[in-house]
């Protein structure tokens, strides 16, 4: 397996009462997600199966911006077999935010793309400034784009006209088709993640684990589609498209894609 990229970060989970909060940053202007960084998460994730007196997890990036996704450059120095472990790692983090046994927010600032965006989508809540951009533009680079939460939130037809369009969404417009559950100012975000979070604590805990898991029977998807996305990740990794996109990206010219 090819060196791995890494860059320096942090990741702490924090539990204070009721409320347990998930953040991660790294000195990557982006806050991108490496491999490592993947892992990390996971590991935390995995830790709350059993969440004890945990009621609330909050899920937040930096300050400035909570992620602009899986970084190119990284992406194209692996070589398959660590690509393949990036993309199964980054779904099972997906899922396992999903199937927790407790109310998950996400914090969102700044940008939120990609693989950033399928963790937004896998938290209950997303509560989101104004200035937010969310999507999922992979199509412009030649990588498939996951797909299935997307299409659960918003349709086959929308989710196709964002897939096939690579476009970032504005938060207003994201929040009219159901992507996220709250816009406010980019001063009004803490107190607005504050109210809700309390409010979900308040709840019965037993009563909200079955209700949540009531939901995902009702809207969940087979157990073998995400593999079967891990694996349409490694085709189009292995295409000369993709390198002919992420080429274009770099040096800031369009692509000249070819079907190969």
């Amino acid at each position: 397996m090819s060196a791995v990229t890494d860059f320096p970060h942090t990741i702490t989970l924090d539990r204070d009462g009721a409320v347990g909060r998930l953040r991660f940053g790294s000195e990557h202007p982006a806050n991108v997600f490496t491999l490592p960084m993947l892992r990390e998460l996971a590991g935390h994730v995995d830790e709350l199966e059993q969440p004890g007196e945990l009621r609330v997890l909050v899920i937040e990036g930096r300050a400035d911006t909570f992620s602009g996704g899986a970084d190119l450059q990284s992406i194209l120095d692996m070589d398959e077999a660590a690509y393949v472990e990036y993309v199964e790692t980054e779904y099972r983090l997906f899922r396992a935010i999903e199937t927790l046994p407790l109310p998950t927010v996400a914090v969102l600032r700044g940008s939120c793309v990609g693989n950033a965006a399928e963790i937004a989508l896998a938290c209950d809540f997303r509560v989101a400034a104004e200035t937010c951009r969310i999507g999922w533009p992979e199509i412009n680079v030649g990588f498939f784009a996951p797909s299935q939460r997307l299409a659960r939130f918003v349709g086959i037809g929308q989710a196709k006209e964002i897939l096939f369009g690579g476009r970032l969404l504005k938060a207003a417009r994201a929040k009219e088709l159901g992507l996220l559950t709250t816009v406010v100012a980019e001063d009004e975000l803490d107190a607005a993640t504050g109210k809700l979070v309390t409010e979900l604590a308040s709840r019965a805990p037993i009563a909200m684990r079955l209700t949540k898991a009531g939901i995902e029977r009702s809207y969940g998807f087979p157990a073998e589609n995400p593999g079967l996305e891990v694996r349409a990740a490694a085709q189009s990794y292995a295409t000369e498209d993709l390198r002919e996109g992420a080429a274009a990206i770099l040096a800031r010219r369009p692509p000249s894609f070819h079907g190969r």
